[in-house]
């Protein structure tokens, strides 16, 4: 009974247009720095700003997974794939949040190119399903996400991204709009193993996001993270190890109110194209 009623007031909370977390971040590294996405140039960008694929080099295969407050309903599912090309990135991606009775799901492909270290554009198009159980009808949306990255020095780099720009709605009884996602935020080497970032996230649906995050390079290949966010009040930290060809990241995370979530991902690179 109490797990049941901590679902309902999660969902209740979190989650008041059938969106939990269609824009949400992918990846561990993201997840132990606070949440903090918007101005790295990582494999997990093809989610979180496509911009960030665009010095992306490798043609990677990668997946993630969260449990979040040890519930399986609420179990958080990504999947994408990057490809280089002579004049940019393409990347898929795939996201799930939910269980068999109710999920959410959203399906993207990406596109970034640099057009010069000062600029870096990323557009991705996404299809978003809602399932609901057998007595409902399924729910669907198409919109889109745009990002921009400018490396301003060597150690200064700062993103910009929006997700549904254009306010897309569900075609339910009341048009309930899915929200508008805003972020802004800079990354910042402090050493050449000593990244220092903060962003901030404006959600149509919630109050400003403000997040912090340090990841230090401690030997040749292992990386120890550490973040906040503010809403909510969430402490995190972090591992990554590269393993020849796989990257490795863990992470867990605490909420004020509702306990504690871990996450962790695999990236295979699986070749170096001729381009």
């Amino acid at each position: 009974m109490k797990r049941n009623l901590l679902l309902i007031g999660v969902l209740l909370f979190c989650n008041q247009c059938f969106s939990w977390d269609l824009s949400g971040i992918a990846g561990s590294r993201s997840n132990a720095m606070g949440n903090f996405s918007v101005a790295l140039h990582d494999f997990w960008s093809v989610q979180n700003n496509p911009a960030g694929m665009a010095d992306f080099r490798t043609i990677s295969l990668g997946f993630s997974y969260e449990n979040r407050f040890f519930m399986k309903e609420l179990s958080y599912y990504n999947g994408a794939f990057v490809l280089p090309v002579n004049f940019g990135t393409f990347g898929l991606s795939f996201s799930r949040f939910g269980f068999e009775n109710y999920n959410e799901n959203k399906f993207g492909l990406a596109f970034a190119r640099a057009f010069s270290p000062y600029l870096k554009m990323g557009l991705k198009l996404d299809y978003l399903l809602f399932n609901f159980n057998d007595d409902y009808e399924k729910k669907k949306a198409a919109t889109f996400e745009l990002g921009l990255q400018s490396d301003i020095t060597d150690n200064l780099c700062i993103g910009v991204y929006i997700f549904n720009p254009h306010h897309a709605k569900l075609k339910t009884l009341h048009n309930i709009r899915l929200p508008v996602v805003f972020r802004f935020g800079l990354s910042y080497k402090v050493t050449k193993d000593f990244l220092a970032c903060t962003e901030a996230e404006y959600n149509s649906d919630k109050s400003l996001d403000y997040r912090f995050g340090l990841e230090y390079n401690t030997l040749k290949e292992f990386y120890i993270r550490v973040g906040v966010h503010t809403n909510p009040a969430t402490a995190s930290f972090g591992v990554g190890y590269t393993l020849h060809r796989v990257i490795i990241d863990v992470s867990a995370s605490m909420d004020q109110h509702t306990g504690v979530s871990f996450q962790s991902s695999l990236i295979f690179k699986i070749k170096e194209p001729n381009l």
